[in-house]
């Protein structure tokens, strides 16, 4: 029995499968399946400022709640956390 043709295919196959997986020329997004595709002015970029919603300042005097409402505690960046007395807390 002669292995050269199953080599031979193999080895095509191989070749096949290793040329297809190389990325050329520009990616673009293949068009929607559900919907229309997007104009041509939907697809280029703008290049605008983002203004950035933040979170408005807290008091030093005021609490902090977490999602329900329970006090947490405002971080102290002078005190040094002592770890060695969290073994010592019992379960609720």
């Amino acid at each position: 029995m002669k292995r050269t043709p199953i080599k031979l295919t193999l080895a095509l196959g191989a070749a096949a499968l290793l040329t297809a997986c190389g990325i050329r020329g520009d990616l673009q997004r293949p068009p929607p399946i559900f919907s229309d595709p997007p104009t041509e002015e939907a697809q280029t970029p703008v290049a605008a400022p983002v203004e950035f919603a933040l979170a408005p300042e807290k008091p030093q005097d005021e609490a902090y709640y977490n999602s329900i409402g329970g006090e947490t505690p405002k971080p102290d960046p002078t005190v040094d956390v002592d770890e060695g007395g969290l073994g010592e807390i019992e379960p609720g």
